[in-house]
């Protein structure tokens, strides 16, 4: 039985990356810092490995005699990349989760860039697209470092772009936005760029089918994922009411009066074409079908008092705020 390690194993991508393994017939490992499997995956024969990963010796002793393969959910720069290059003689390939905000235009913007002009991206935008340039400076420059280490490194390297990530056990669930909403009665909801933002949304379940199809195919590549059909704001925002049985009122807002978490001025959505050709990939779910199971998930952690204070996501939702928003568009 080929063994499968997994690097933030008990995460939202690696819980559902482990079901899929599991599923294909692999020995799944799960490392993770605290050691605690999430429901269902000890029944699936996943054994449960405590280290942290910024400890190579930790890390080492978690992949014991070796891997076929190992996933790295979490590792976010260079050095990350040269302690999974570190790793030749041990490990057979590798799959990393990397991120679709690499992607800059050609004045070099990404989203996270200085100066506040967003990109101006093609849509869709293949794995050729231009990247940040690879520094420390921001989440995505970190990221693209992180990428060229790997590529430039011994192992078989799958490098993934996600977009949006959503699904259960996210731990900043942007799904919040509308849930909590539903949870408090408020029915009016602010949308900025007239709820036509389309920021390619990415279920972990259809990220954890990109993972299986690329740890039977080693090699070294860079692929997107992303849901099919990406569903603008106003669409997201009626597939997490239709979730919870909740009627909500949008009103549109021709501007960024009141942000949320998928609001781009501009579409920033990925091809799925590479992903198809090369691993023969098809998508397993969509989001009005995935986001039922994560509206599921947010619903009982609000129940059991879990809180977002002190996070982005707090901003969205003040209410006040957007109720002096929503008054000026009466």
């Amino acid at each position: 039985m080929p063994r499968a390690v997994l690097i933030g194993g008990t995460g939202m991508i690696g819980r559902a990356a482990a079901r899929a393994l599991a599923a294909d017939g692999w020995e799944v490992v799960a490392v993770s810092r605290s050691g605690t499997l999430p429901a269902g995956l000890a029944e699936l024969g996943v054994e449960s490995v405590v280290a942290d990963r910024e400890d190579d010796t930790q890390l080492r002793a978690a992949i014991g005699d070796g891997a076929d393969f190992v996933l790295d959910t979490v590792a976010m720069h260079r050095e990350h990349g040269e302690q999974l290059n570190g790793l030749e003689g041990l490990v057979g390939s590798l799959v990393v989760i990397s991120t679709g905000s690499v992607y800059a235009d050609d004045e070099g913007r990404a989203l996270d860039g200085e100066g506040g002009e967003p990109p101006r991206l093609p849509v869709p935008i293949l794995e050729t697209q231009r990247t940040a340039e690879p520094g420390d400076a921001t989440y995505s420059t970190q990221k693209a470092e992180l990428e060229q280490t790997l590529l430039q490194g011994p192992l078989p390297s799958t490098l993934i772009r996600p977009c949006a990530i959503h699904g259960p056990g996210a731990k900043l669930p942007r799904e919040l936005f509308f849930v909590q909403r539903a949870v408090d009665g408020r029915r009016r909801v602010a949308l900025a760029w007239n709820g036509e933002s389309r920021f390619h949304t990415t279920s972990v379940a259809n990220l954890a089918e990109l993972i299986r199809l690329a740890a039977a195919q080693p090699g070294d590549r860079v692929l997107n994922g992303g849901d099919p059909d990406p569903p603008s704001t106003l669409e997201i925002c009626h597939a997490i009411g239709n979730a919870l049985e909740y009627e909500f009122e949008p009103v549109l807002l021709p501007a960024d009066e009141f942000g949320n978490p998928w609001a781009v001025p501009r579409p920033f959505v990925v091809s799925m074409e590479a992903a198809e050709r090369e691993l023969g990939y098809r998508s397993v779910t969509t989001y009005p079908e995935a986001v039922i199971e994560t509206c599921a998930w947010l619903v009982g952690e609000l129940e059991r008092g879990r809180s977002w204070e002190g996070t982005y996501l707090e901003a969205t939702l003040d209410y006040a705020a957007e109720d002096e928003v929503l008054a000026a568009q009466s």
